[in-house]
């Protein structure tokens, strides 16, 4: 039996292929999507903070002008921490 060994390659190992396609980039759209998703569940818990009357905020210890600021946030300004 003869083995050729070509350099670069060793016994067990395999040789990377590139894939056809561009991977740069990838990650940019994945935390793309990952901000828009972390955007629409904000902006459901913020119309559901609007639906809350003074009682039920005090319930959870917010006040009317707290959770009036919150509501008014930009529907793309989202805690980091949310971001999965």
């Amino acid at each position: 039996m003869v083995m050729i060994m070509t350099s670069g390659v060793t016994r067990g190992s395999v040789p990377s292929i590139n894939p056809p396609w561009p991977t740069q980039g990838v990650g940019l759209w994945t935390k793309a999507f990952r901000h828009f998703v972390a955007a629409v569940a904000v902006s459901r818990e913020r119309r559901e903070l609007a639906s809350l009357d003074d009682r039920m905020l005090k319930d959870i210890g917010l006040s009317r002008s707290v959770a009036e600021r919150e509501i008014a946030r930009d529907f793309l300004d989202i805690p980091e921490h949310r971001i999965g």
